[in-house]
């Protein structure tokens, strides 16, 4: 048990030491010389703030150190164990206030430079915190403490070779220590290696199966390799143990929000606000819940609770955004749009807010060049190409606006691929050769490979970057997508099955499904779906190609269900969405629900054979408007004369008004 000393020394009563000894559950430093040594009721609270802090009840603890303070505000013990709780619920300000008070009562500054450097930390003074945690003076059995901090100081300055170092003198200090080795994972999550991040936690959770830290990041993980319901039960047995630790409620509710499972959300958002009035994402969450019901004005006051003590939050950026566009402020919505495409410069959800929001504020130029990148490469947003084409159209560049509304007419986006680099290829292969380890300098080298067609080098090259780094999901997307291309869907599978293994993502998700139907297995595609699906129940892309897979099934119920619920959540703007439920309403023989569907989706896209097509089949199938519906397959037709489905749609159609057939129809 550590002893702390004064710089004053008192003599101490061997009776008190030995009954404070006593006293000690977990290991809490006792002060034998001490400005007080405590007195009965003082040592009372304390007995009981140990017993708390055994069973992991951190807030039952601090109120009993309160008392215990109270009863005895000279003892410095109960100051230190103050702060070590204060530290574990995440408030370094009053933490650092309780060590100054102990240190007031004389207790040696060395002895809890480690704590000191905590709180800092939680206050964000990364530069103050360096100065104790690096200090020479510290004692040998808090420099483990000291190096762990210090690595999450360096993080914080973005220091990685500092926090490198850091990790690995805790590792030789105190390699035991769960809470370290959840850290590390943390590190190595965000320097891109998922695989040692997760074997890191799961030493955490061995090393301790209780600590609330480490089955929260296991959840985190989880969330982020396989998908969102796989968190719950992680968080779910860590609430068991502590159900009010906010940190873990936090992401507890912002889980259950992101399934949609708002009601829930919010019934934790409201605990975590009882628990923590000024908690900024719990009013954040809250404010997520009224943009989604389009209750602009309450999101607004609900972020303004916030403080703007997360507006440098990628999602916090998002939603503001949002609001904004929401009330018509469009040049508001701008600046925090164009602000989170700084930061993630690839999110084409944001491209395309704000592109919309540059359209709609008069900038359809800029518009143009946000969305340039997209429209310029295969896998392009369809709502992307038809915003390109509209901004177009209206500084007079009709020529390119016909071709880019062209190709979002018969929806000719493509599979997704690599981003078109405006570096020249040969100042990308000097970069890549100066760096070949450095996957910053390869991967955009890889890419514009990619994009030149040349893919056996892009191949060798990804090969390359894989086997260097293969617990890095990215590394194994970059070989599925250049095997794919090259026509070798075995190898892309193989690539596509390590990158999910490591994180079952979104995009992972989408290129195993598009393998698979590449070589006819749709049952396997669909299993894959399914899986995705029952992690990420919310994730529009796969509930998207459900929707389409049971389209091809003619599971039309089941179809229009999935779809409605789309519709819901997006809008009728989406012209692939509508014209999915007039097929569906169709076969079910709701004619006036596919007609109305038809409708919309032919008003957001005119010139869509998709749209033309199954609108023109709904109004065959309705018999009322047989001229409409002939003229709308003509339509199809006229776009698209090599599609023989829509040929032997028009046929019918034409037998059924009875027409003759044209010799250029037969």
């Amino acid at each position: 048990m550590r002893h702390f000393s004064r710089t004053l020394r008192v003599r101490s009563n061997p009776l008190v030491l030995a009954a404070a000894l006593a006293l000690g559950v977990v290991g809490v430093p006792t002060a034998i010389y001490a400005a007080s040594q405590g007195n009965a009721d003082a040592r009372e609270a304390f007995a009981n703030a140990e017993k708390f802090r055994a069973l992991r009840d951190v807030r039952s603890a601090r109120i009993e150190l309160m008392n215990a303070i109270k009863a005895d505000p000279e003892w410095i013990d109960a100051r230190v164990a103050q702060a070590e709780v204060l530290l574990g619920l995440y408030d370094g300000i009053a933490a650092e206030a309780e060590l100054d008070h102990a240190l007031e009562l004389g207790l040696d500054p060395a002895a809890v430079r480690h704590l000191y450097g905590h709180a800092l930390l939680l206050q964000g003074k990364a530069q103050k915190a360096l100065d104790q945690l690096q200090a020479d003076d510290i004692p040998a059995e808090h420099q483990g403490y000291a190096a762990r901090i210090l690595g999450k100081v360096a993080l914080q300055l973005g220091d990685d070779p500092l926090a490198s170092r850091s990790f690995n003198r805790a590792m030789e200090l105190d390699r035991r220590n769960p809470d370290l080795w959840v850290d590390i994972a943390r590190f190595r999550a965000d320097s891109g290696d998922q695989a040692g991040a997760t074997n890191a936690v799961d030493e955490a959770v061995k090393l301790d199966p209780d600590n609330i830290r480490a089955l929260q990041y296991r959840g985190e993980l989880l969330r982020f390799q396989f998908g969102l319901g796989t968190a719950l039960p992680w968080f779910e047995r860590a609430l068991e143990i502590d159900p009010n630790d906010v940190p873990l409620l936090t992401e507890y509710a912002a889980t259950l929000g992101d399934m949609g499972r708002m009601t829930e959300m919010l019934t934790v958002a409201r605990k975590i606000i009882a628990l923590d009035g000024r908690n900024p994402r719990a009013f954040f969450m809250q404010s997520v819940l009224a943009a989604r019901a389009g209750n602009y004005g309450l999101a607004r006051r609900l972020m303004h609770k916030t403080e703007g003590t997360v507006d440098n939050v990628p999602a916090v950026m998002l939603v503001q955004g949002i609001i904004e566009h929401g009330e018509g402020n469009y040049n508001a919505a701008v600046d925090k749009f164009a602000r989170l495409a700084s930061i993630q410069p690839d999110n084409r959800q944001v491209q395309n807010l704000l592109a919309r929001s540059l359209y709609l504020a008069g900038s359809a130029v800029d518009a143009v060049d946000v969305l340039k990148s997209q429209v310029n490469r295969t896998g392009a947003d369809p709502y992307a190409l038809w915003l390109a084409g509209r901004a177009l159209e209206s500084f007079d560049e009709r020529g390119q606006a016909a071709g880019v509304m062209n190709r979002a007419a018969i929806h000719d986006t493509g599979r997704e691929g690599a981003i078109v680099e405006d570096v020249p290829l040969g100042i990308l292969s000097a970069e890549a050769q100066r760096n070949p380890n450095d996957a910053r300098a390869v991967v955009p080298y890889i890419r514009a490979l990619y994009n030149a067609g040349d893919y056996v080098t892009a191949f060798a090259e990804a090969k390359r970057l894989q086997e260097g780094n293969p617990g890095a999901s990215a590394a194994h997307i970059l070989v599925a997508d250049v095997a794919a291309a090259m026509g070798n869907f075995d190898e892309a599978l193989n690539a596509l099955d390590k990158a999910r293994s490591i994180r079952f993502s979104e995009p992972v998700m989408l290129r195993l499904v598009e393998v698979l139907r590449s070589q006819g297995n749709m049952q396997k595609s669909g299993e894959v779906l399914a899986q995705y699906l029952n992690y990420n129940p919310s994730n529009i892309a796969g509930l998207r190609w459900m929707a389409y897979a049971h389209l091809e099934t003619k599971s039309w119920s089941v179809a229009a269900h999935l779809l409605e619920n789309l519709r819901l959540r997006i809008g009728d703007n989406d012209a692939l969405i509508m014209a999915g439920l007039t097929q569906a309403y169709t076969g079910l023989g709701q004619t006036d629900k596919a007609i109305a569907a038809g409708r919309i989706a032919y008003r957001v896209q005119p010139s869509s054979p998709v749209v033309s097509h199954l609108y023109g089949l709904a109004l065959t199938a309705d018999g009322k408007r047989k001229q409409d519906a002939i003229a709308l397959l003509e339509k199809a037709v006229a776009i698209m004369p090599e599609n023989r489905v829509y040929r032997e749609s028009l046929r019918h159609a034409r037998s059924i008004a009875g027409q003759s057939r044209s010799s250029a129809e037969s």
